[in-house]
């Protein structure tokens, strides 16, 4: 058994016959990844939750934004500014 934490890596031990790896579906590029075949094994692993922090009165960035957008599509600038707008209210 090996283990990584890039998936880069898990996919290169695959590709080498090291045997299969599990990755995060998101790690899975099918357009890059044409020697790896993907086998969906969801209703093997317990959903897993991650979440964003910001420090109330926080100035951020556009990248912060941008990135918060990537992770959560539904949490626009326009919906994080009035959150944080709202959290200073409380």
């Amino acid at each position: 058994m090996l283990t990584a934490i890039d998936a880069d890596v898990i996919k290169t031990y695959v590709e080498l016959g090291l045997g299969i790896g599990i990755l995060a579906r998101m790690a899975f590029v099918p357009g890059r990844d044409k020697h790896l075949r993907m086998m969906d094994a969801a209703h093997l692993f317990q959903p897993s939750i991650t979440r964003v922090a910001i420090r109330r009165n926080e100035y951020l960035r556009g990248y912060t934004y941008h990135f918060i957008e990537l992770f959560a599509p539904h949490l626009t600038r326009e919906v994080v500014v009035k959150a944080m707008g709202a959290a200073g209210k409380a």
